[in-house]
């Protein structure tokens, strides 16, 4: 079997490999490997140690930038006019929470959240509405962005509607508003204005800059991060502590 070396880990094995050289003479390349084969294979302990140093290493690194990017996007992420809000407006318990509508996750989130609104009245959930699972999804975030930004107060209805599909397809999306009670020639109108792009990006840029790459996520102010879905629960733990 020919074993192949990562290059990130080289500096890692080079630093315990190196005392093992003779110090009196430089090694070359094809010494150097053959040293490295022949420690891994006596000692192959070292590699699982040498990945599992760069694994932290890695996660601090992602940290820190989550840290930096939550402090730089705050104002985007939190107090944001054109994004659709769940709960109270005015509620001083926000969490940012991206999702998209045809994700199977979201689902189960969105019924956990449904649930946390009637039991938190003080929950401000502020929604990054992404289109990352397809052109349906696409659609589907641009029609949720444009009655954020034409029915505010309506926005929790669509979303409900759109949430409530199993799967939801751009043919359907007109039925879905009319029978939530919006104007879906109107709002479908206005999903297709440049600014509706330019906020589905924005959601879009917000959501990479902090290193998410799943939905749902949920993001609070004090840099607690939630990726994937919770049960009530743990989510009612979570809140409990925000709240102390």
């Amino acid at each position: 079997m020919t074993v192949k070396f990562l290059p990130a880990l080289a500096p890692i094995l080079a630093l315990g490999l190196l005392s093992a050289a003779p110090a009196q003479a430089e090694m070359s390349k094809a010494e150097f490997q053959k040293l490295v084969r022949e420690t891994l294979l006596e000692q192959p302990e070292i590699l699982r140690e040498a990945i599992i140093k760069l694994e932290e290493k890695d996660q601090l690194a992602s940290q820190a930038e989550f840290s930096k990017q939550l402090k730089q996007q705050s104002k985007q992420l939190f107090s944001s006019k054109t994004d659709g809000v769940l709960g109270n407006p005015n509620g001083k318990l926000a969490v940012v929470y991206f999702t998209d509508y045809n994700c199977p996750y979201c689902h189960r989130m969105n019924q956990t959240l449904l649930t946390l609104i009637k039991d938190e009245p003080e929950l401000k959930i502020i929604v990054k509405d992404l289109g990352i699972l397809g052109p349906d999804s696409v659609q589907a975030a641009r029609l949720a962005l444009a009655t954020a930004m034409e029915a505010p107060r309506q926005y929790a209805e669509l979303h409900q509607a759109l949430m409530s599909q199993k799967k939801v397809s751009t043919a359907a999306l007109a039925s879905i508003t009319d029978k939530a009670g919006l104007d879906s020639k109107t709002l479908l109108a206005a999903a297709d204005d440049k600014k509706i792009s330019d906020k589905l990006n924005q959601n879009l840029s917000l959501f990479r800059s902090l290193g998410l790459n799943g939905t749902p996520a949920l993001v609070f102010p004090d840099g607690t991060l939630i990726p994937g879905a919770v049960d009530v629960a743990g989510l009612k733990d979570i809140l409990k502590d925000k709240k102390s």
